[in-house]
C-alpha cells in the first residue's frame, strides 16, 4: 500500500471515530459537542488542528511504513463495520419496545459499544504508530469508552 492511500485511510477512519463518539454520546444521553481538535487529510498530508488552527502536519512521505499493518487494519475495519451496523440497528429499535425488550436491547447496545471501543482504540493506536505521533485526546474515546462513563 502506498503512503498517500494510508493517509486517506487514516483520515476516513478518524472521521468514523468521530461519528462513533457522537453516536455513543447520544446513546448515553450526554450532550454532543464537537471536539476542539480534528485530524483530516489535506492533499498528501494529515493536518491536525485545534480550534481551527493547524498545529501539526504529517506528510505521507513521513509515515512509518514499517509500523503499518494492512492485514490487521482490514480485520479491524471489517469488524468495526459489522458492529457499527449492529449498534445502529439496535439504537433504532430501542424506541417503542416493551420494558423487558428495551432492557435486552440496551444490554446488547452496551456490549456492542464495548467491542467497538476496543476496536476503535486499537485502530487509533495503529494510526498513531504509522504517523509517529499522538493524536488529539478525543480520539482515545475517553468520553465514551472509559469505565466512569454511564452505560447505555
Amino acid at each position: 500500500m502506498d503512503p498517500i492511500s494510508i493517509i486517506t485511510l487514516i483520515s476516513s477512519g478518524l472521521k468514523l471515530v468521530d461519528q462513533f463518539r457522537e453516536m455513543a454520546l447520544r446513546i448515553t444521553g450526554h450532550d454532543v459537542t464537537p471536539p476542539g481538535s480534528k485530524a483530516e487529510q489535506s492533499g498528501t498530508a494529515l493536518e491536525i488542528s485545534h480550534r481551527g488552527k493547524t498545529y501539526q502536519k504529517i506528510e505521507a512521505t513521513e509515515l512509518k511504513m514499517d509500523q503499518w499493518d494492512s492485514v490487521r487494519y482490514q480485520a479491524l475495519y471489517a469488524r468495526i463495520q459489522t458492529n457499527w451496523n449492529i449498534l445502529n440497528d439496535l439504537f433504532s429499535q430501542e424506541a417503542g419496545l416493551s420494558v423487558s425488550e428495551g432492557a435486552r436491547v440496551r444490554e446488547d447496545m452496551r456490549k456492542t459499544k464495548e467491542t467497538l471501543c476496543k476496536d476503535f482504540k486499537e485502530m487509533v493506536a495503529l494510526y498513531e504508530r504509522a504517523l509517529g505521533i499522538s493524536l488529539p485526546d478525543h480520539y482515545t474515546l475517553y468520553e465514551v469508552c472509559s469505565p466512569q462513563v454511564k452505560s447505555v
